[in-house]
């Protein structure tokens, strides 16, 4: 970062002092809730997932422990980002709403929410019902572990959470304690993107954040130990706009922030003081009808990132970033869906340009479901190595139980010299159990043979997923063979929760 760049105009901080001292005075809320947004709108990537990736080659070692990292702190927009810049697979469905729906939104009205809506509703005579807090409590405690091929524990997770009427306190691995009001809602502790609704990820930090909204107009503030302040405004109009602008001080930088969500997306805008390229974030998203749906996310930005803003390693070594899918879906027609993707790349200091493209086809009843995708590894080298994939499974169901069995097989062509590699084969069985609240038991096994031959290689992943009224537990492992030596553990996860 060149230091030499920023202004360091003492006017500057005077006024942003005073701004983070009436915002504080204010109660500030967190305004925008693009993260909330996107998080909602983001189908979830599993560990399992990642894993299976990690152990197919798609990903690497350190990637895949950067996206199981982000599973734990429950950053689920980012980690959809990196399943389509790391394993070109598309994340996230039109289907959910763009505006999150919870009960305290930011910058509503206390009308306009659901407890508001129930008070008026409850009115009698001029008077209205009080409505006594409850005194009761829920909460958790989990525990995650994993462990690498010889036994070794690689990252672990503690987690203690109370759940009140209107404080949450998070011990553990994030130490946190929130609370949320009708109009407000603060932060102490460790704040990141989620506690921020933050469109572009951050750091984490270990402050105090302060919210409180007028009608439409919002105000928040944030100041942590390292001295880091923030400023932000906003104005929402409920599920057709929302807008806001946030002033951040580090210790040595200035810079302004802006963001907005409508109903077909959101973008970032936050640039540097002194510095020439700002760092622009967005994510579109259209669905014509029923069958057709589009959805382009990307990332713009120069060599230094504004502080406090936190990218991920191959985000921000690519001053240029962007994936974009197209889906049709014939939901008469066998549920048969085409999609389209593309990922398009440009390193920092570098006029080149990296493209992916794959094509994906499924279809067919759930006795019978079959699927082929072909991929394009290298656009700019005229697609030069291809990957072809073919997939088939079928469903039964027997009341609360569901079976499963899938195949594949994948190989890649290199037209270099015409050359085929020795097909992936994949089979995979599943048992699930659907139980009351939304929870399910499974189980699931998947053999691979990543060279066609068991006898020379071979993988088997595990899954398995228990859930009670008081307990979750969940394991998930990968056992390999390799060069005719004995089976042996590559890599596991244990997690658990205990419900109270």
């Amino acid at each position: 970062m060149n230091t030499g760049k920023i202004w360091p105009n003492s006017a500057i901080s005077i006024l942003f002092t005073l701004a983070t001292a009436l915002t504080g005075t204010l109660l500030a809320p967190l305004a925008i809730h693009s993260a909330e947004i996107a998080e909602a709108q983001a189908a979830d990537v599993t560990e399992a997932q990642v894993f299976e990736w990690w152990d197919d080659g798609t990903i690497e070692a350190e990637e895949a422990n950067e996206m199981l990292s982000l599973i734990d702190e429950g950053k689920m927009e980012e980690v959809c980002a990196l399943a389509e810049i790391y394993a070109n697979e598309p994340c996230g469905t039109e289907e959910q709403a763009v505006f999150a729906d919870d009960e305290f939104a930011g910058n509503r009205t206390a009308g306009d929410t659901p407890a508001g809506k129930k008070r008026a509703g409850n009115k009698t005579a001029g008077k209205s019902r009080v409505k006594k807090p409850s005194r009761h409590y829920s909460g958790h405690l989990a525990a995650k572990v994993r462990y690498d091929s010889a036994g070794h524990v690689t990252a672990h997770r503690e987690e203690l959470l109370f759940i009140f009427h209107r404080a949450t306190l998070r011990l553990g691995t994030q130490e946190l304690l929130t609370y949320k009001g009708k109009r407000g809602e603060a932060h102490f502790g460790q704040i990141s993107t989620r506690e921020l609704k933050s469109t572009i990820p951050v750091d984490t930090l270990w402050g105090t954040a302060l919210a409180y909204s007028f009608g439409a107009l919002g105000l928040a503030g944030l100041i942590d130990t390292s001295g880091t302040l923030r400023a932000h405004a906003s104005y929402n109009r409920g599920k057709v706009f929302t807008a806001g602008a946030s002033l951040w001080k580090t210790a040595d930088t200035y810079s302004f922030m802006a963001q907005a969500a409508f109903p077909f997306g959101q973008v970032a805008y936050w640039q540097q003081f002194g510095e020439r390229t700002p760092l622009i974030h967005f994510r579109l998203h259209g669905r014509d009808s029923s069958a057709f749906s589009w959805r382009t996310t990307g990332y713009i930005h120069g060599d230094s990132l504004p502080p406090p803003a936190r990218l991920s390693p191959s985000i921000a070594k690519r001053r240029f970033w962007t994936t974009q899918n197209i889906t049709y879906r014939a939901k008469d027609f066998f549920d048969t869906r085409v999609s389209a993707s593309a990922r398009i790349l440009s390193p920092l200091h570098s006029d080149s340009v990296s493209g992916r493209l794959a094509l994906d086809i499924s279809g067919g009843p759930p006795a019978l479901r079959m699927g082929a995708k072909f991929t394009c590894v290298e656009a700019s080298e005229n697609c030069r190595q291809t990957i072809f994939q073919g997939t088939a499974g079928t469903t039964r169901e027997f009341s609360t139980l569901s079976a499963m069995l899938t195949g594949s097989a994948h190989t890649q062509h290199d037209r270099t010299g015409n050359s085929w590699s020795r097909p992936r084969i994949e089979i995979g069985a599943s048992v699930s159990e659907k139980k009351s609240g939304g929870r399910e038991d499974m189980f699931k096994v998947t053999l691979v043979a990543p060279d066609a031959s068991p006898r020379e290689n071979l993988q088997i992943r595990s899954e398995t997923r228990l859930t009670c009224d008081f307990l979750e537990f969940s394991l998930i492992a990968t056992f390999k063979k390799s060069d005719g030596a004995k089976i042996r553990p590559a890599h596991a996860q244990i997690s658990s929760k205990i419900l109270f």
